[in-house]
């Protein structure tokens, strides 16, 4: 996808390609609709998924929650998702903060890690543990001009319509 919208577009690609194109475009703005309903339904089992590691990691994980703490917690990641949406139209500064806290860390931290913590120390361990400071550094340089990039907004954010 990103492929095909950067041999369309070139170097005027925007962080959501479908901002590229006209905004009377039906085809176009059925895309929209599609992405917005596939939001709409992955919000609830990421707030699912993040329900129960809070719970499991601040509470008993073997007491049941009750429906208000249930409720409560639901809501609050909901409106918390909510208010954060609303306050940027570019779709790319959130990719760059997914792809600076996440990607690094599924991808450089956590493996050499669960190796390390698997496996018994020795010389094997070393290159495992470069790959996490090599990982940490990277997440911070990414997530460090991310933020920054937001603040002096260098972007290509568009103004909300």
């Amino acid at each position: 996808m990103a492929l095909a919208g950067f041999l369309t577009f070139g170097s005027k690609t925007l962080g959501n390609v479908l901002n590229n194109f006209p905004t009377d475009n039906t085809f176009v703005n059925i895309a929209r609709l599609c992405f917005g309903l596939n939001m709409l339904t992955t919000l609830p089992l990421e707030a699912f998924v993040c329900r129960e590691v809070m719970h499991n990691f601040f509470f008993d994980s073997k007491k049941k929650l009750s429906v208000q703490w249930h409720v409560g917690i639901s809501t609050a990641l909901v409106l918390g998702a909510m208010l954060l949406s609303l306050t940027t139209c570019d779709l790319g500064a959130v990719f760059e903060l997914i792809g600076a806290t996440s990607a690094c860390v599924l991808a450089y931290v956590l493996p050499p890690l669960c190796f390390i913590k698997l496996s018994t120390r020795s010389w094997k361990t070393v290159p495992a543990v470069a790959c996490v400071v090599f990982g940490c550094v990277v997440f911070v340089i990414s997530l460090m001009q991310a933020i920054g990039k937001m603040i002096s907004g260098s972007g290509e954010a568009k103004v909300c319509t």
